[in-house]
């Protein structure tokens, strides 16, 4: 009974923590149009982030109102970050790379069909190498022929997490950056999706870098 109170507390106060953060921060958007003509056309929409932008992204589309679907892990410590996606709006699919993977690949492959969904994946996730794009679900992105977006998130304050991914938190009234970038040509990509992939979500990110220290 300790224990699941101690757990509800911590969950709590991250929920009300990162509300409260959100709530005093600027956003600024580059390429909203890309994304927007995008939920026009009759085809699923496969959005790649890295692992350390998530809550960024997260409290992006919580802020539009916007309801989309990621993968939580079933470990313990993301069950609390679950808790506070869900409550941002987002649909979740439980499992990882290590634990429930077919549950996964099983609620992707269903969502690619639906030409409306809209899925968010953090490539690089649960466990890294941060910033390197693991196979499975852009493979799976690209047989289906989801449109393939790149999304970043950057913040002019934060805190970084010593965790495998360096997770970022805004601080308080600072001002977050999300970019969307050119659908990825799913022409000649041969058998090199991923790297091709990995380098189309950095060099994204690197610009996004670049405009928000501009």
């Amino acid at each position: 009974m300790l224990k699941y109170y101690k757990y509800w507390l911590l969950k709590t106060i991250l929920r009300i923590g990162l509300n409260s953060i959100l709530a005093t921060c600027k956003w600024k958007t580059y390429n909203a149009e890309i994304f927007l003509d995008a939920q026009k056309k009759n085809r699923s929409i496969f959005l790649c982030c890295w692992h350390s932008r998530f809550i960024l992204i997260a409290g992006y589309f919580k802020k539009i109102k916007l309801s989309i679907w990621s993968v939580s892990s079933t470990h313990k410590d993301s069950e609390l970050m679950a808790s506070i996606l869900e409550g941002w709006g987002l649909q979740l699919i439980r499992g990882s790379s290590t634990r429930g993977w077919s549950n996964v690949l099983k609620g992707l492959i269903r969502l690619f069909k639906k030409n409306n969904s809209i899925i968010a994946i953090t490539n690089d996730g649960p466990k890294g190498p941060a910033m390197v794009a693991k196979k499975g679900s852009v493979v799976l992105a690209l047989k289906n022929n989801a449109q393939i977006i790149a999304v970043s998130g950057a913040a002019s304050r934060f805190w970084k997490l010593s965790s495998w991914d360096g997770t970022i938190i805004p601080k308080p009234f600072s001002t977050i950056y999300i970019q969307f970038s050119e659908p990825l040509d799913h022409k000649n990509i041969g058998g090199q999706e991923v790297n091709i992939v990995s380098d189309y979500i950095t060099n994204n990110y690197n610009d996004l870098n670049n405009k928000n220290k501009s």
